[in-house]
């Protein structure tokens, strides 16, 4: 195939290509059905050209060279670029997918259940299954330095709204791994084999009906890519690595994740000690949920553009030795459908800015423009992002703080897969991160269709602790400290909502679900009360149970459901009340009580 046919742009807004001689040129064709990756469905011709790795274009990894400087190192980037001719007339128009909600997949949120195949070969052993399930699932995992599991990690990046649940699959391939040499060779006999355990069997009922799935090949990327240079880890679909979506055995199988179980330059190790970072898996499986890459290379090839430290969709993934990933960023969970920024208005009111982890973020629009934006968020040093000023990678570090993140969000430029290409305009930053009482930011500037900010800056900023800091958008605005917050009694978290609370609807309740019905200004659910008058139910969370007073006869059945209306818990009691340990609950629910099979009410409950 001739190179004339591609366009690869590596760094820094080239559109000539710079290819290295001593690397393989790759051209691919690839015809497209109907491929989606990340945001933007993509029909047509598919043309990208690919330095050393074709499939590489979701990789963390490194290539083999690696400079050190000073303590830590640069690391070269390898890509695999979409171009705008291929992207041109099948993307659609008008508002930003992020800013309308509409970009997850549709199963990130909610408990969801998530094939993964542990795989080894005659000559390559996996990993111990018990740890992988672990590292994967634990709440509260802490072994080889990370701070938490794959699902905590999810669980704290959406304020329960996601929690996903990976079931370990080990497979055994009879050939070397040498033999396995493509995407579809590897991944296709190994769901062969998945598909007739009976473990598989016992919970596809949980999967999707079209199932995504993570694929742990048994070495290290850097050993893989000996074999073929198309295996780094890498997100992609069987619909075009292997020709189509993959049936067997009444199990259809698409988007995937493709990584290496073991950690640079640890090919045959069998410790566990010597698992892969765990940012690593992070970063593909957020891929297969619709997530892009933020990462772009500057003239030279190393990964230096981009919201480095901040974002696991960028170097973050390597924060803390690769155990601390920063959690989503609210503009990524706004993209997920997490997370709704609240519009900051001119005016003389203090704001209150709450740790991210309470789903709270402030957005500074363009008038002109909706897709271009600056948000303001709160990230203290605890948990995942605890390690945002240590990375591995070389260059300047991050700091904790108040993080003003500028999106110009473009679906082309996303689909792309390398939306900050252009060292010069980066469509997602961070332009400063604001540390010490008292600081201000007043550059709010955009360039499309340019328009002055509806305020002038934030101004005044208070710290109070790691759970929230104040500020005001009025410069002549003195504020010495957060105003204190409201007293709230033990029951207020729970308060019955009255019926004027809830959107009017023909929400239905079965054995299984419910329906809530979406609301213009939120991303939460809502849900109509059947009738206008409750009695006085009464609830209180403690220490870890809900209190329930029902003063009315008869047989009660209290209903718990998460944020897609699945039923997650149902309990069924005769007495007036009764206590129930919820201290595994999420920090909230949607409950229903019915009273002799007739809706009593219907509420969300907050858990302290």
């Amino acid at each position: 195939m001739q190179k004339a046919f591609c366009r690869f742009f590596f760094g820094g807004g080239q559109s000539s290509a710079k290819w290295d001689n001593n690397a393989k040129i790759k051209c691919i064709f690839v015809i497209m059905s109907c491929f989606k990756f990340s945001h933007v469905p993509l029909t047509g011709l598919f043309v990208a050209c690919v330095l050393s790795a074709s499939l590489a274009w979701a990789n963390p990894a490194v290539a083999a060279k690696q400079e050190s400087s000073g303590s830590s190192k640069n690391y070269k980037m390898e890509k695999i670029i979409y171009t705008d001719k291929a992207l041109h007339a099948t993307t659609l128009d008008g508002v930003s997918k992020i800013r309308s909600n509409n970009d997850a997949e549709v199963y990130s949120a909610g408990e969801r259940y998530f094939p993964v195949m542990l795989v080894e070969t005659a000559d390559f052993k996996a990993l111990d299954s018990a740890f992988i399930a672990r590292m994967f699932n634990e709440e509260g995992f802490k072994e080889n330095g990370v701070y938490g599991s794959i699902r905590d990690y999810f669980i704290e990046s959406s304020g329960g709204k996601f929690k996903p649940t990976f079931d370990i699959y080990p497979i055994k391939l009879p050939k070397n791994f040498s033999e396995y040499n493509s995407d579809s060779k590897f991944i296709l006999p190994s769901i062969d084999l998945m598909v007739e355990r009976s473990d598989f069997k016992a919970r596809a009922n949980k999967y999707e009906k079209v199932i995504p799935f993570v694929i742990l090949h048994p070495t290290s990327k850097e050993q893989a890519s000996k074999f073929n240079s198309n295996f780094f880890n890498h997100m992609f679909n069987l619909k075009n690595s292997a020709g189509k979506v993959y049936s067997k055995n009444g199990y259809s199988f698409n988007n995937y994740a493709f990584v290496s179980q073991k950690a640079e330059n640890k090919p045959n190790a069998t410790s566990t000690k010597d698992v892969a970072m765990l940012g690593a898996f992070i970063h593909e499986f957020s891929h297969v949920i619709g997530l892009s890459d933020l990462y772009s290379a500057d003239a030279n090839g190393y990964a230096t553009i981009g919201p480095l430290p901040y974002d696991v969709m960028a170097l973050g993934l390597r924060n803390g030795n690769g155990g601390y990933p920063p959690t989503f960023s609210a503009f990524e969970r706004e993209a997920m459908g997490w997370l709704k920024p609240t519009e900051i208005a001119n005016n003389d009111s203090v704001y209150e800015l709450k740790n991210l982890s309470k789903m709270q973020a402030y957005a500074v629009s363009n008038p002109n423009n909706r897709n271009e934006y600056f948000i303001i968020e709160y990230r203290p040093a605890v948990g995942f992002d605890s390690k945002i000023g240590s990375s591995s990678y070389s260059g300047k570090q991050g700091k904790n703080g108040v993080l003003i993140w500028y999106i110009d969000y473009d679906a082309r430029a996303f689909a792309s897969n390398d939306p900050n290409r252009n060292q010069s305009h980066q469509r997602v930053e961070v332009r400063t991160v604001l540390t010490k009482n008292q600081e201000s930011f007043t550059d709010f500037e955009f360039v499309n269709n340019v328009d002055k900010s509806s305020i002038n800056g934030i101004f005044n900023l208070v710290f109070d602790g790691n759970d929230r800091v104040c500020f005001t958008v009025n410069r002549s605005k003195s504020l010495d400290k957060c105003p204190e917050n409201e007293a709230e009694s033990s029951s207020s978290a729970v308060e019955p909502h009255s019926s004027s609370s809830f959107a009017q609807s023909s929400a239905t309740v079965s054995s299984s679900s419910v329906e809530f019905p979406k609301s213009s200004s939120s991303s939460s659910g809502s849900l109509s009360l059947v009738q206008n008058s409750v009695p006085k139910v009464q609830m209180r969370s403690s220490h870890g149970m809900l209190e329930v007073h029902v003063p009315v006869a008869g047989e009660k059945t209290l209903r718990f459901y998460d944020v897609l209306g699945n039923v997650i818990r149902a309990v069924s009691f005769e007495k007036q009340f009764v206590s129930i340990d919820i201290s595994g609950q999420n920090r909230s629910a949607f409950v229903m009580l019915d009273v002799g099979g007739k809706r009593l009410l219907a509420k969300q409950v907050k858990f302290r």
